[in-house]
């Protein structure tokens, strides 16, 4: 008889019960298939953990309440798990019952360490949002020949920096983690609501990324607490690839495709900087002709840059599809 690859859903709250009766509702469709659900509650008023607690039926539900932190709250849900695999259910965000199987499957038959879906966008009320062109539709048309496929450890670190600030993971709530690898790998705390992106930069090297073009998830698009100024996006942008540049140089795992494609990292980083400066010009106070004058200076060198480094980008595309090996495709 196969094994039956046992699931852990950890579902994440603080203060969200508007979204939470159609988010139970939904999860009732696949909810035997997960062998543990563990609630990490960071101690809600609105009446969350109640509603949890008079709704959620599963026989090995465990209810974890601490103190506010986003990924302090993953990851300790998730080193509670036990499952061979892990599936993170964040309030709002929606997987079918096929989907679900789905990547388990996908991830199992490539030996991922985790399996990436693209999901459907939607806002509050559930009606369809504008496809945001994340990483993941992306990766799966430059390399998916329109079926999974995983990369190896160094392609996917390498895409990892190149996607930077946008994590190449999409939303978790559309991807699966094999147990084992998540728990030993934590998501880091230091650099706010982007831990996702930091997680696939930290340990891309060591990690078996899928990606499937199949669609069975949605990510809700809603309003959030806090908003970072342009300023402090390049900032917390900059602080993200020097620290995980460092320690990648410090650990040596580097390799030589990841290393020649760090040393380019300048023009990027420029294109960045330089999209932050004409939104600061043209948000500016009072928008004096000399702010718009600099605006469509600053503008030029932006699109200038952008163009660079989307050729640069291209390059570094069909150099991995010429390395033998990099990619492997699941046989239909």
């Amino acid at each position: 008889m196969l094994r039956q690859f046992t699931i852990s859903v950890v579902l994440p709250t603080y203060n969200c019960r508007s979204l939470l009766m159609p988010h139970l509702r939904s999860m009732e469709a696949w909810l035997d298939l997960a062998d543990e659900v563990i609630v990490v509650d960071s101690r809600s008023t609105d009446g969350t953990l109640e509603l949890i607690r008079a709704e959620l039926r599963h026989p090995r539900l465990r209810i974890i309440e601490r103190d506010r932190g986003l990924y302090q709250s993953w990851n300790e849900g998730i080193a509670a798990t036990t499952g061979d695999w892990v599936y993170v259910s964040t309030a709002g965000d929606l997987i079918t019952r096929e989907q679900l199987l789905h990547l388990r499957a996908v991830g199992e038959a490539l030996s991922a360490d985790v399996v990436v879906s693209p999901p459907s966008f939607v806002d509050e009320e559930g009606h369809p949002h504008r496809n945001l062109g994340w990483p993941p539709a992306k990766l799966l048309t430059a390399f998916g020949q329109g079926r999974p496929f995983v990369m190896q450890p160094e392609a996917t670190q390498m895409l990892a920096f190149e996607f930077c600030p946008q994590a190449i993971l999409g939303s978790s709530a559309s991807n699966l983690y094999r147990g084992a690898h998540l728990r030993a790998r934590p998501f880091p705390t230091e650099y706010g609501v982007i831990g996702d992106t930091a997680w696939i930069m930290r340990y891309g090297h060591e990690t078996r990324l899928a990606l499937t073009p199949r669609r069975g998830s949605t990510f809700c698009i809603h309003a959030k607490e806090s908003k970072l100024t342009p300023e402090q996006c390049v900032e917390l942008h900059h602080r993200l690839l020097k620290q995980e540049v460092d320690r990648l140089h410090a650990n040596q795992q580097n390799g030589a495709m990841l290393g020649t494609f760090l040393a380019e990292q300048a023009l990027p980083n420029r294109t960045k900087e330089l999209w932050a400066e004409k939104r600061r010009l043209w948000h500016a106070e009072g928008n004096r002709f000399t702010n718009r004058t600099r605006w469509l200076a600053t503008t030029s060198r932006y699109l200038w840059h952008r163009l660079k480094s989307k050729i640069m980008a291209r390059r570094h595309a069909r150099a991995l599809r010429a390395r033998p090996g990099v990619f492997t495709h699941l046989e239909s």
